[in-house]
């Protein structure tokens, strides 16, 4: 007889009794947060939070939190404070971290061919899709045929330009095959290198520790933050210092 598997508990718990993971491998950019929460207001919250009850961490599921954050505008105040639903589970700190690893590992890479098949009858604006992504689909299919972003304004911002002071980068559509595999290459070697870029923007922060509690209540006076901050721009301490 199969051993019947452990499931999580489906609870309706309060934000604050969730802590977002400080060793969360995922890192969620400024951007992928704002197009969360725009995929909320569009359909709702569908659920797979995943809740460590032992040690009120979160295993799964930051960005969307972060995003509920925005929509409920949540300061860690009673007054913001708002429930939501959670799979709750029992882990040592141990199988927590394991958890956590394995969930930032185990994102599987969207199959660009099966979703041509079916790109032209949905939005592809807001579903999370790179730019190499979108060029390799528009290219398959062709972009006529698709609710598709311009290319452009997606890697150089909304007027299709670069760096400030720089001319906007003319777009030419690829006629050949071998032209739209190139056109294809170019944008994904665009795209990584701003990837690059906003991964070393994400690592741009450091933990600070305090020997007792009321040391942390001062530093937060300090910088003017508020009691319960466990995150506070570095840019307060470095104004200081200026």
């Amino acid at each position: 007889m199969t051993t019947r598997l452990k499931q999580s508990e489906t609870r309706n718990i309060k934000r604050s009794e969730i802590n977002l993971n400080p060793v969360n491998p995922k890192r969620h950019t400024e951007d992928a947060v704002k197009l969360q929460k725009k995929n909320l207001q569009k359909v709702g919250f569908l659920g797979g939070i995943v809740w460590n009850e032992r040690t009120g961490n979160l295993i799964d599921g930051h960005r969307r939190v972060k995003a509920m954050d925005l929509y409920y505008k949540y300061d860690g105040t009673p007054e913001t404070d708002y429930t939501l639903k959670v799979e709750a589970v029992n882990l040592d700190e141990k199988q927590e971290k394991e958890q956590l690893t394995y969930m930032a590992e185990g994102n599987t890479k969207a199959d660009i061919d099966l979703i041509a098949r079916y790109a032209p009858d949905i939005d592809l604006s807001d579903v999370g899709l790179g730019a190499d992504d979108l060029a390799a689909i528009g290219s398959l299919v062709g972009t006529a045929d698709l609710d598709i972003p311009d290319i452009g304004t997606e890697l150089f911002g909304q007027d299709g330009s670069g760096d400030e002071g720089e001319e906007p980068k003319a777009t030419e559509t690829p006629n050949t095959q071998e032209q739209k595999i190139q056109h294809v290459k170019d944008m994904k070697r665009q795209t990584e290198e701003k990837a690059e870029q906003q991964a070393m923007d994400e690592a741009a922060y450091c933990t600070l520790s305090f020997s007792n509690y009321d040391n942390y209540l001062a530093f937060v006076e300090l910088v003017g933050a508020m009691e319960g901050d466990r995150f506070i721009k570095g840019e307060r301490v470095l104004e200081m210092i200026e």
